[in-house]
């Protein structure tokens, strides 16, 4: 990442916030975003797909996605399965949301071969860029303080936010949030 991408992202998210009537406190969850930037939100459920075709998505290791942007006519949907838990759906819809807010070129997916082996480009700098302004998206360093400040449940914060414990335990951590807590509280 460039220097100054992740206060950039910070940011980004504070605007995004400003414009939609938030605090920086305030919970940013995914729906509100997409409806914002005008992308539709499907669960591949909700798709037309032949009956073979979406089990093979939901029960041959439906561990392995969980949400992608599709693009068609000049709109973005974010397909999701929606066989994974909440906290991850958010995370990974905020994470592809980060991909069109940062003006990510879409990867190529190539098909080959009569049995359709599907394979895509990945570029790990872009999916980094992504990963970090949807953590500050969902979990911005103003709302990480406010949550440190204020002592309150993680698990419960973790609901409000819509994130995983998880998440919530990694934005702390990464953000320094944590460590500046933990330096206030050893000063007294």
């Amino acid at each position: 990442m460039q220097r100054g991408f992740k206060s950039s992202c910070e940011e980004m998210s504070n605007s995004l916030r400003a414009e939609l009537g938030l605090r920086e406190v305030d919970p940013l969850l995914p729906e509100r975003l997409a409806s914002y930037l005008d992308v539709f939100i499907w669960p591949v459920t909700e798709l037309d797909l032949d009956e073979d075709d979406l089990g093979q998505l939901l029960e041959v290791d439906c561990d392995s996605w969980s949400a992608i942007t599709v693009s068609a006519a000049g709109r973005e949907a974010v397909i999701t399965n929606p066989r994974h838990r909440a906290g991850r759906l958010s995370s990974d819809v905020m994470h592809e949301l980060s991909h069109l807010l940062l003006g990510h070129d879409p990867t190529t997916l190539y098909i080959i071969g009569e049995e359709g082996l599907a394979l895509r480009e990945f570029d790990q700098s872009k999916e980094q860029e992504a990963d970090w302004l949807a953590g500050a998206l969902l979990l911005p360093r103003a709302a990480l303080l406010a949550i440190a400040n204020g002592g309150a449940d993680y698990d419960t914060v973790s609901h409000t936010y819509g994130v995983s414990r998880q998440m919530l335990d990694f934005r702390l951590r990464v953000t320094g949030v944590q460590r500046q807590m933990a330096g206030r509280r050893k000063r007294g």
